[in-house]
Order: C-alpha cells, then sequence, then structure tokens
C-alpha cells in the first residue's frame, strides 16, 4: 500500500495543470475487458500487481461501473487514469469499486452530463483538473480516507454549491457563487489542512480559520474576493501562491509559520500593509510581486535575501524594507517599484543582481556602499530621475545596460580600480555632457556610451591606448566635435591606435601637479588622478595615507 501512495504522489505531480489535457492515443493501455454491463474498458499496468483505466477509442454514455479486479490474475484496479472519461457525451454516473485508490487530474473533465460519481473509502487523492467543466454535477460525497484534491478540480461546476470536507481536511468552497459575496464563512473546528485551490475564485469577503489548522495548502485563497483573513498561531506552513490575487488590505504572518511558500501575496492588488513575524531566512520568489498597492512591509531580522522578484512591482513602496541585516538581493527585486526615491544598500552587501532596481522611475538618489563589487546587468534600467552616480572603488564591473535610458544622468563619477563596463551600460543618457575613464579599466562593451548627444569630453588615463574590440561610441558622436582628452606626450599613440584614432579633436592634458600642499602639509603623489566634475577638473592626491581632492580653481574638498 506504501508503494501506490508514493505513486499517487508522483503521478498527480508529473500531470498536474492544464498541460495534462490532451488526447491519449487509443492504443496507450496493456489490455482491455467488458465490465459485468458489456462495456468494453482499458486499462494499464502501473505496478506489476496493479492496474488503472484508461482512455480507449470509444466514448461512454450512460451508468459505468468499474469492476474492483480484472484478467486472469484478478488484478486489483487501483486509479483512473488521465482523461480516461475525456468529455465522453451522455455519460451520467460513474460507480467506483472500493479498491480505487486515485484519479488522475482531468480524468472526467469535461462530463457536461455527468450527475452521479460515488467515492468510495480507501480513495486518497483526486487529481487537478478531475471533474472540470462537470457542468450537472451538483454534489459528490468525500470519504474520511481522502487527503489531497488538485487544483481547480470542481472549476466550472456551476452546480456543485457545498463546501467539501471531511474531519481533517477542508477541500472546496464553492467558486464563483455569487450569493456568498460579502459573507463571513467559519471552516469548522478539527480541520487541520486547508487544500490546494480550497477557496480559489470565491467570492466570500471573510473566511475564518480555526485555531486547528496547520497546514494552508498552495493557491489556498488564489483569485479569490476575500479582504479579512486570520492566520491562527496554528499554522505552521502555507504554500505557494497561497494568497496570491486576493482583496486582502492588511496581512500579519504569525511566528509559527516555518514553511512559507514562494510568490504567497503575488498580485495582491489591495495589499497596503504587510507583517511577517515569521522567522524566515529569506522572503521567497515573488512574494510581493506586483502589489501595487504595498506601502508598508515588516521582516524579522533573522532574513539575510530577499528573493528574486519578491518586491516586483511594487509600485507604491515609496521607501526601501529595512536592509540592515541584508546581505543578498535576488534579481527583479526592486524592479518597477516607481515611487522608490531613495536607495541605500549595506555594506554586507557585494552585489547588485540584474534589473534590481530597473524601472524605477522616481529615483534620484543612490548610495553604494565601498563593499559593492558587480553591478548587473539592467540594474538601473530606465531610472529616468536619476541624475548622478558615484562608483566606489570596489565595483570592478558593470553589466551589460546597467544604466541604459537614465535620462537625467549628467554625473557619473567613476573611481579607479574599475576593471570592466558592459555593452551599453551607459547608452542613451541625453544629459551626460563629460566622462573621465579611470585607468584600472581593461575592457569596455560595444556602445557603452552610445547615443548621448551631449557628450563633448572623454578623458582617458592610459598611457597605452585600450584595445577595443567595439564602437563604445555610436560613429555619429565622432562628427559632433567630441576631443578626446589623453595623458601628455601620448596624442600621438592614440591618433593612430585602432578606435581611438576616430576622434577628430585628440588633446593632450597636462601630468597635474605632483606636489601641492594640502591643510599645511605637503602631499605626494607621482601618478595623480584627474576627473571631470561640474565643470572642474579635480586633481585627486595622496596626503598621510588619506585621498585629498582639489579643484583647480583653487578650492579645497576633502574625502575621507
Amino acid at each position: 500500500m506504501r508503494t501506490i501512495r508514493l505513486f499517487i504522489v508522483f503521478c498527480l505531480s508529473a500531470l498536474s495543470g492544464m498541460a495534462a489535457i490532451q488526447n491519449e492515443k487509443a492504443e496507450d493501455f496493456d489490455f482491455c475487458e467488458a465490465n459485468a454491463d458489456g462495456m468494453m474498458l482499458y486499462y494499464r499496468f502501473v505496478e506489476q500487481d496493479y492496474c488503472e483505466l484508461v482512455a480507449g477509442p470509444e466514448k461512454y454514455t450512460g451508468v459505468i461501473r468499474i469492476p474492483a479486479r480484472v484478467g486472469v490474475r484478478k488484478t486489483p484496479v487501483v486509479g483512473v487514469g488521465n482523461l480516461a472519461f475525456y468529455q465522453c457525451d451522455g455519460l451520467t454516473e460513474v460507480d467506483l469499486p472500493t479498491t480505487i485508490l486515485y484519479l488522475e487530474s482531468a480524468s472526467f473533465y469535461g462530463n457536461e452530463d455527468l450527475q452521479k460519481v460515488v467515492l468510495n473509502e480507501n480513495l486518497i487523492a483526486i487529481g487537478w483538473n478531475a471533474f472540470e467543466g462537470c457542468r450537472t454535477l451538483s454534489s459528490i460525497n468525500i470519504p474520511q480516507s481522502l487527503e489531497y484534491i488538485g487544483y481547480e478540480a470542481f472549476y466550472n461546476c456551476p452546480k456543485m454549491i457545498t463546501p467539501l470536507y471531511n474531519d481533517k481536511y477542508f477541500f472546496y468552497y464553492p467558486m464563483l457563487n455569487y450569493e456568498s459575496e460579502g459573507k463571513t464563512y467559519v471552516i469548522p473546528e478539527g480541520i487541520e489542512v486547508i487544500n490546494e485551490g480550497a477557496f480559489i475564485f470565491t467570492y466570500l469577503q471573510e473566511v475564518v480559520i480555526p485555531n486547528s489548522v496547520k497546514v494552508i495548502s498552495d493557491y489556498a485563497f488564489d483569485g479569490s474576493f476575500v479582504q479579512r483573513v486570520n492566520i491562527p498561531y496554528s499554522v505552521d506552513s502555507i504554500g505557494y501562491h497561497a494568497f496570491s490575487q486576493t482583496r486582502l488590505e492588511e496581512v500579519v504572518v504569525p511566528a509559527s509559520v516555518k514553511s512559507f511558500g514562494q510568490g504567497m501575496f503575488y498580485a495582491d492588488f489591495f495589499l497596503k500593509k504587510a507583517v511577517l513575524e515569521n522567522p524566515l531566512d529569506s522572503i521567497p520568489f515573488g512574494t510581493f510581486a506586483n502589489c501595487s498597492m504595498l506601502e508598508e512591509v515588516s521582516y524579522p531580522k533573522t532574513v539575510h535575501k530577499l528573493g528574486d522578484h519578491s518586491f516586483h512591482g511594487c509600485a507604491s513602496l515609496t521607501q526601501l524594507p529595512d536592509l540592515s541585516n541584508i546581505d543578498s538581493l535576488g534579481v527583479h527585486v526592486f524592479e518597477g517599484c516607481r515611487m522608490l526615491e531613495s536607495v541605500s544598500l549595506p555594506v554586507s552587501m557585494s552585489c547588485i543582481p540584474d534589473h534590481a532596481f530597473a524601472m524605477c522611475e522616481s529615483l534620484k538618489e543612490v548610495n553604494l556602499p565601498e563593499s559593492i563589487e558587480n553591478i548587473g546587468k539592467l540594474a538601473f534600467y530606465q531610472d529616468t530621475s536619476l541624475e548622478s552616480i558615484f562608483i566606489p572603488k570596489s565595483v570592478k564591473t558593470i553589466g551589460n545596460q546597467a544604466f541604459i535610458f537614465c535620462k537625467q544622468l549628467k554625473n557619473i563619477d567613476f573611481s579607479e580600480g574599475l576593471l570592466s563596463i558592459g555593452e551599453d551600460a551607459f547608452s542613451q543618457l541625453e544629459q551626460l555632457e563629460t566622462i573621465s575613464l579611470p585607468e584600472s579599466i581593461e575592457s569596455i562593451g560595444r556602445g557603452a556610451f552610445a547615443y548621448g548627444y551631449k557628450l563633448k569630453d572623454v578623458y582617458v588615463q592610459w598611457q597605452d591606448p585600450l584595445l577595443l574590440q567595439n564602437d563604445i561610441f555610436d560613429s555619429y558622436q565622432h562628427t559632433l566635435g567630441m576631443t578626446l582628452h589623453v595623458p601628455a606626450g601620448t596624442a600621438e599613440r592614440y591618433a593612430s591606435a585602432p578606435y581611438w584614432s576616430n576622434f577628430t579633436n585628440i588633446v593632450e592634458e597636462a601630468n597635474g601637479v605632483e606636489t601641492i600642499e594640502l591643510d599645511n602639509q605637503n602631499a605626494h603623489d607621482s601618478r595623480t588622478v584627474k576627473q571631470f566634475r561640474d565643470g572642474k577638473i579635480v586633481i585627486v592626491v595622496g596626503s598621510s595615507g588619506k585621498a585629498k581632492e582639489m579643484l583647480l580653481d583653487g578650492r579645497l574638498y576633502q574625502q575621507p
């Protein structure tokens, strides 16, 4: 019996979902045999000593009685296979033997005339969409042995108006029942598991969950109109998408919850406040994705990672949640947070992942700590309010299209230590006029600074021109009189170097000041670094082990 239970779990998971709904070939059976009424039924062995009823070459009408044992060896019939009775127009009743342990996904799909199915004790599982489209089926008995009813098992069954449950499992509340709109439903005491998709697409306003419930399964309230749900402290597991696309406005997940599924509040367009008390290590994939009204969220100090897409599309989020204990962000984590104005990342982080802050159109301030080493591709894509960015010396790589379409970005402050800039990383910057590339850079991708039509001055520090494999500016820029500023004594090298020779204006810069006096101390640096900032060249020198800056007009600046 344990082997058959394991098989049930395997076949239902493998065949779950609408992807399983396709006609099986007539020859997909091992043998056939007429039942007591002379109807030919078709079977397939699931193990040497068991078989299941499968789809055959004919459609059935009237009443079907499935035998408990078939064949010369009297093999027990333990299941009804995928699509076994698919769209059998005229089929009105099915009598199942006590040997049946499972009904696979879509096993009775689309039988509009089916009125009665008797489920006997020993039945353990009913698969996804098993009775979908059985429009005249009005009721079904639930044995105490039943442990699972799959997602949308009774979808589009308008006459199913009675909740289905046994002593331990709550399986089904009538979906699309307009009479329940605005009402409260109290789940019976003693229920321990709210089944997969139990309240999907229901019109209830509130569901009261008793303290006996331990598990809220996948899709339990998905797509429902529910506005209020209490999650009691008895619950220790919540499945993925359990509360997605509901009308919840506030929610508290208690500390008792240890298992927390992906996309739990996905696309809850009305959700404004969420409090997670449960001690998670990370916020799972897509937990609050597309919660467009979310304004406030809190979670315990145990959280160290915000998973992929976890806050994607939270358009009303004006500030980041607490990141003080976060050391890792997932891809697309805050993409589309259109009201987010400021980003300050903790020193515990070393990477900004792909698309992390893409399309945050109100983002004006980004503070990157000295711990950041990599900025991922499209990390700040189309952040149209961002005007300046300081790239700290810890950053080694900037990914493809990292800042593309940041149309107001006009000040980019690169630091020594940067090794590579990806393709189109700073393309389409309409306000950028000047860039200064540090000597540490070893590679620059195609079109890294393309289509910046205000770009006039490019400052480089290499004594030997960097060998480029692709155009980093578009050719149109060279015809606008853009000036390339190179170190003293290197103009001829750049004029004859591949790609750099395309510049019509190449200007040598002075070597800078080798010794200058800052704060009454002599500062010595054999290699001064120049950057162009706010229309003035900044000379950065060393002084007592600290970096100093001096603008050429004599104003002094100190940088820690």
